[in-house]
């Protein structure tokens, strides 16, 4: 195996360079070591210096990965830089996986950082969701140049797995997470009530199709109810960081059914954390129960 952190980059981060060299960072480069001894075979040739230069979403990498293997999938090593992030061979199926890790972004549409003051503002949902629909989009168009290219096959399963800790904001996001509403088309949880009495009359999320930019130009939040989205299987959706790692790895999952997949994953084709269908007007969470 080779030593993770033994290339020399040239203007690594400085994320890196303390995990590297600060000694109180010491048990997270020992658990970085650790996922990178079974997924270096499976890791993109360039992976090590990507990582020096973008530590988490490289970490989301190896991260999903590593669990991959671990809970039993049959992972294809990767022959060059070119292609999906993972290809599992798995139920006589090729299935493609292609990792996003989103970040806060730029512009009027970002989301702001955590560390911004902002007393008693709302947690801004829309800039979230808008993120997670830039990244899903983009994916989506390297599934079609893949396709294209004749590396993936139009019938092969294909997972969009998004890691949402590069938005912290999502910390603070309601029960109904963000990426769900990216891809369906809930709004906000809406209460109609008698004002005399109290009673209610009825509750649950508002439909929305579309969020609008700063700009003014709608952006659909329908991928999982629009048929051109039909080759996207389903997302996996994870919140792990190296900084905040999982007690049980993959027990934050959430895999996300596409309702219009040609080529949709097995219930329970991912054994650990939750799974997200839509059922009716309304989305249907079930448990797995704890990861490997």
């Amino acid at each position: 195996m080779s030593d993770l952190f033994g290339i020399s980059v040239q203007s690594p981060t400085s994320d890196y360079i303390a995990l590297r060299d600060d000694p109180r960072h010491s048990a997270l480069k020992v658990l970085a070591q650790e996922m990178w001894r079974s997924f270096e075979p499976f890791a993109d040739p360039e992976f090590r210096t990507e990582f020096a230069l973008q530590i988490h979403p490289r970490f989301w990498e190896m991260y999903l990965g590593s669990h991959l293997i671990r809970t039993g999938f049959k992972l294809l090593p990767r022959k060059a830089s070119a292609g999906p992030d993972f290809h599992v061979r798995q139920d006589s199926q090729e299935i493609w996986i292609e990792a996003a890790a989103p970040d806060e972004g730029q512009g009027p549409d970002a989301v702001p950082s955590i560390f911004e003051e902002r007393p008693f503002e709302p947690v801004p949902e829309d800039q979230i969701i808008l993120r997670f629909t830039n990244a899903i989009g983009l994916k989506k168009a390297r599934r079609d140049a893949y396709i294209a290219e004749g590396v993936v096959q139009a019938g092969d399963p294909f997972v969009i797995a998004i890691n949402g800790r590069g938005l912290p904001m999502t910390l603070y996001e309601g029960p109904l997470p963000a990426i769900i509403r990216a891809v369906y088309p809930f709004g906000k949880y809406k209460v109609t009530f008698r004002v005399l009495t109290g009673e209610t009359v009825r509750e649950g999320y508002e439909r929305r199709t579309e969020i609008e930019k700063n700009s003014g130009s709608p952006v659909p939040t329908t991928a999982f109810i629009d048929p051109t989205y039909a080759g996207i299987s389903g997302i996996l959706y994870s919140s792990a960081a190296l900084w905040d790692y999982p007690p049980s790895p993959g027990s934050e999952f959430l895999y996300i059914h596409n309702s219009m997949a040609t080529s949709p994953i097995r219930q329970g084709f991912f054994p650990s954390g939750k799974e997200c269908f839509l059922q009716g007007n309304g989305i249907l969470i079930s448990d797995h129960g704890a990861g490997a």
